[in-house]
């Protein structure tokens, strides 16, 4: 399944990106065993983030979601449920339950 989440908020879509960046640091017993999420300006068009997973090693990154603004809301969209926990922490210890909704979209097959 796809989630959206809805984070009524002023603050900005890079702002809430970080806060869930924050909260998805790996460090392990190597030196070069570091995961982490980082949030990037999009570079297509409109205003909008990228929360891309980042591991030491390699130079690529992985896109896990989008953060844009629609009205008082900051969007984080296409999050894969398997991460769900990764980012309703973060939201709910900063913008509390009542700030915070989402939806729920059944992958295509």
């Amino acid at each position: 399944m796809t989630i959206w989440f809805y984070v009524k908020t002023r603050d900005t879509p890079k702002t809430v990106g970080e806060i869930v960046g924050k909260f998805n640091f790996y460090k392990g017993e190597h030196p070069e065993d570091e995961y982490s999420w980082v949030t990037e300006k999009g570079k297509g068009e409109g205003e909008y983030w990228e929360i891309k997973g980042k591991y030491a090693p390699l130079k690529d990154k992985t896109l896990i979601a989008l953060a844009y603004r629609i009205g008082d809301s900051v969007v984080l969209s296409e999050v894969d449920d398997s991460l769900v926990p990764n980012f309703l922490d973060p939201l709910f210890e900063k913008y509390g339950f009542n700030n915070l909704k989402w939806i729920v979209s059944p992958t295509k097959k």
